[in-house]
């Protein structure tokens, strides 16, 4: 009689355990050293179950907006649920499909300004920027990018170079070519940005918020990047990666600003969480040099693929309804309000609450206490964001865009809990 053995149960445990063994050893022992031992199982709109089965957490990561939607949203799983069941897969790159121009088209009707009427879909954020970085070099012939230090666009290519912070970037770790870019030290210091931008830059690439501190940037500093860019001949690009897709109470954070961006990036949540999705939105002048100039400007094997563009467009549907977006107001003052109110009851570990719309910063007292709050308040059920690398130290939410006035309610619940655990030192 043959024996067959089972082999043993997987836990999150253990597959923390072979991570460390034989794949990304820094990444799961920075989970591990987080208190975020955690593999998830079942996952259903702003929860996520660990692959045991025994615990739930309300994910206030998110990937940085990745699942802005909450984790398989009904109506984007059905497009993609469709797409497959319809015969479809990612095509072939050299010919041309009907929903790519669908996409565009709908990118450009609800783009931010008119002029952003032409786009290149991309798989991922990385891409596009690296993309942007190439068109902002063809356009203006020169080599150098400008980004803001602490910010981060993306980990390979050109979107390595304009990740300039001490902790995520890989510049010198890769012995990336350093003389490509600059870095503005001080989110939102328009005398330092006047004199970084000189006419050896091509391009100026920032995100409408402190991405450490989630501060929105001021009007003056935005208005201050479009005028000194239009007047040195240097291209401004805005990275709604995160920023964009309904997290600020509109579709793109750039609406609450008077800026005239020649490139914008949106990615992440274009994707529903479903299907990789980034597009690369500009000026036609801009694409008519880059894209139609030389006959193999860019080729991607699976960027614009038609599933993507369909999920893409699903995601742009949802979330440019007048009421999703209203939604998103509301829950963001809710929210940001009851973790004000643990914030004054806590006042000695917890000093109060920032940021820009659904992006929230929980500021602390003591930066010893960041990465202890953390800890405890995943303990308690909350899978945030990070924390802040700079000051002022803080816990860093970035919850889905679907939360319910309950779960509102079970994140200020555990801040409360974790502030308390925190001061009676028990995490």
């Amino acid at each position: 009689m043959t024996m067959h053995l089972q082999n043993p149960p997987m836990t999150s445990a253990s597959v923390f355990n072979d991570f460390i063994q034989r794949s990304w050893r820094s990444n799961a022992e920075r989970q591990k050293a987080k208190g975020a031992e955690f593999v998830i199982g079942k996952r259903d709109g702003a929860y996520l179950w660990d692959i045991e089965g025994s615990r739930r957490v309300i994910d206030c990561g998110t990937g940085g907006g990745v699942h802005s939607l909450g984790h398989r949203h009904p109506e984007v799983l059905a497009v993609l649920t469709k797409a497959l069941e319809d015969g479809r897969d990612t095509g072939l790159w050299s010919v041309p499909n009907a929903e790519y121009l669908t996409l565009q088209d709908r990118l450009a009707k609800l783009a931010p300004k008119p002029h952003l009427a032409r786009s290149v879909i991309t798989l991922c954020s990385t891409l596009s920027v690296d993309l942007a970085t190439m068109f902002a070099f063809r356009v203006t012939g020169r080599r150098k990018m400008l980004a803001y230090r602490h910010g981060y666009h993306g980990h390979t290519g050109f979107a390595a170079i304009v990740t300039g912070s001490p902790e995520e970037g890989i510049i010198d770790h890769y012995n990336l070519p350093d003389e490509h870019c600059g870095f503005l030290e001080k989110y939102g210091d328009v005398a330092e940005l006047d004199r970084l931008l000189t006419r050896d830059v091509a391009a100026f690439i920032v995100e409408p918020m402190d991405y450490e501190t989630f501060a929105p940037a001021s009007q003056e500093f935005l208005g201050a990047a479009t005028r000194l860019c239009r007047e040195r001949g240097i291209l401004f690009i805005m990275d709604e990666t995160r920023a964009g897709l309904g997290r600020t109470g509109t579709l793109w954070a750039s609406e609450h600003y008077d800026i005239e961006p020649d490139m914008m990036v949106t990615g992440k949540g274009l994707s529903g969480g479903l299907y990789p999705a980034s597009a690369l939105m500009m000026r036609p002048e801009i694409y008519e040099t880059c894209m139609n100039g030389h006959r193999f400007s860019y080729i991607s094997s699976l960027g614009g693929n038609e599933i993507s563009c369909v999920v893409a467009a699903k995601v742009l549907d949802v979330a440019s309804r007048p009421e999703f977006l209203a939604g998103v107001k509301t829950a963001s003052e809710n929210l940001r309000g009851r973790l004000t109110e643990v914030c004054a009851r806590n006042a000695d570990v917890l000093k109060g609450v920032s940021g820009f719309g659904m992006a929230i910063a929980v500021e602390l007292q003591n930066s010893r206490h960041a990465r202890a709050l953390y800890r405890q308040i995943f303990a308690e059920g909350v899978f945030c964001h990070s924390v802040a690398e700079i000051d002022p130290p803080s816990l860093k939410l970035f919850p889905p865009l679907i939360l319910s006035e309950a779960q509102i309610g079970e994140i200020a619940g555990a801040l409360e809990r974790a502030a308390a655990a925190v001061r009676n030192g028990q995490s």
